[in-house]
């Protein structure tokens, strides 16, 4: 333990180790043994601690080892496949890569608590994660977005929840194609609502139409938290934009071709918030629990 280990010597054992998890991608692995497990836990950590130690090596070493078992192990599945086909196979891929993930960080464990809490890098989770979508949407974008928007827009519509779509959304929240994805899902809500706007103002009164925009924007608030993983307050936020904007769009603009008057816009307005105060005052602190929430 006192001799130097050069970083080709020490990546070289916890390189096998990650290739012989990655099997659990194809569902044939076996999980590393207890002495095997051992030995590259203990290869990371003298790694790690020694004088002249590679810890943003093994860091970067992971990510890019990680980046290769899925172009290698993972992309070949999802050639060919659309919508839902697509998903899920994705679904699969990313329930197996999971399972891989936590084997190998294993032997990262001290990298992981000590070097990257240190230097305030994104955690070894969150590093796969990466590696995985970041290579998904860089070879299948397009198929993967259509597949989760569809998805999303379909349960809009009052479809089922569909089983796996929380497990890869929460996935991409933790990666680097967050931001990316982050950003369809607001464009495609926009569109849906713009599109929507124009049916509900040809077949609602002024005030149902403005009960239909509340009742959007409570919905949708707790469906971007909880697909795009962020607080409440933050889904509120987004919802302004995403929801709102479009619905009272098109309600300013049919007002105004219809020469509706601030007064009665007013009184609208009025009607649908004593409505709105009426049905919250009729809940009990024992029926207050949400059907629809997704906490």
């Amino acid at each position: 333990m006192n001799n130097h280990l050069s970083f080709e010597e020490g990546w070289k054992v916890l390189e096998q180790g990650i290739v012989k998890c990655s099997k659990i991608l194809e569902c044939t692995s076996t999980r590393p043994t207890v002495s095997e497990y051992m030995n590259y836990y203990d290869c990371s950590y003298r790694m790690a601690v020694q004088k002249e130690h590679y810890c943003l090596e093994m860091y970067n070493g992971f990510k890019t080892t990680l980046a290769d078992c899925v172009r290698a192990m993972v992309l070949p599945r999802l050639i060919h496949k659309q919508n839902d086909s697509f998903f899920s196979e994705l679904v699969k891929m990313w329930s197996n890569y999971c399972i891989m993930v936590r084997c190998v960080t294993g032997f990262f464990g001290y990298l992981d608590r000590c070097y990257v809490e240190q230097c305030k890098l994104p955690s070894l989770s969150d590093t796969a994660a990466t590696s995985f979508f970041g290579q998904v949407f860089s070879y299948f974008g397009d198929e993967a977005r259509t597949a989760i928007l569809t998805l999303i827009r379909q349960e809009r519509d009052g479809s089922k929840m569909t089983s796996g779509l929380q497990d890869i959304m929460h996935g991409i929240c933790r990666s680097e194609v967050k931001a990316l994805m982050h950003n369809a899902v607001l464009q495609d809500t926009y569109a849906y609502y713009s599109m929507r706007s124009s049916e509900w103002i040809a077949h609602y009164s002024l005030p149902d139409y403005l009960s239909k925009v509340q009742e959007s924007m409570e919905n949708e608030t707790n469906r971007l938290a909880y697909y795009l993983n962020i607080a409440r307050e933050d889904g509120i936020e987004l919802c302004l934009q995403a929801v709102n904007a479009p619905l009272m769009e098109t309600y300013n603009s049919y007002a105004r071709e219809k020469q509706i008057g601030g007064q009665l816009l007013l009184q609208t307005y009025k009607n649908v918030e004593e409505e709105l105060l009426g049905r919250c005052s009729s809940l009990t602190l024992g029926g207050c629990s949400d059907s629809n929430s997704f906490d």
